[in-house]
């Protein structure tokens, strides 16, 4: 049963991730019959990945997302009709990202299945997202810490880097 596959942009200098992550999902496209690639990123990062893409790929492009969870919500329309999808990233970036979707379309959940890498092909990307994932709360911390009103009330404007790390 074909599968959609979600993409996440990498706004690093690092292009061995992108091509990691399509990679995987073009693997997890094999395994599952087929289906389409939902690439996300802002500033070229989704129209690098669709590049990276193998010629006869459906890919839909989302290329506004700055962050995690701007590529779900702004994916989501795209990932809405698939009967089944996946995350083509490392297992911390897919914890995250299920985390969004308990909050934004908790019915989306039953649908996820895995990515198709073994720990031989992506041992490194999770090794390397553990740490990521660890300082992510205290990088929170420190911004809404750093950008409090003089009254010591949070700021009501921004969400800080929730909204921009990917």
């Amino acid at each position: 049963m074909p599968v959609t596959v979600l993409v996440p942009g990498y706004g690093g200098p690092l292009r061995a991730i992108e091509r990691w992550r399509m990679a995987v999902a073009v693997s997890t496209l094999a395994a599952h019959a087929g289906g389409r690639l939902v690439v996300s990123g802002h500033g070229g990062e989704a129209e690098r990945l669709a590049a990276l893409a193998p010629d006869g790929v459906e890919v839909l492009l989302e290329s506004t997302a700055r962050s995690t969870r701007e590529n779900v919500e702004r994916s989501l329309p795209l990932l809405a009709g698939a009967d089944r999808w996946a995350i083509a990233s490392d297992r911390w970036q897919r914890r995250r990202i299920a985390g969004y979707l308990r909050e934004l379309r908790p019915e989306l959940l039953t649908r996820l299945v895995d990515p198709a890498y073994g720990w031989r092909d992506g041992w490194w990307m999770d090794a390397g997202g553990a740490p990521y994932e660890a300082v992510l709360p205290l990088r929170r911390a420190a911004w809404r810490l750093r950008n409090r009103g003089r009254d010591g009330a949070r700021p009501k404007v921004d969400r800080g880097p929730s909204s921009s790390a990917s």
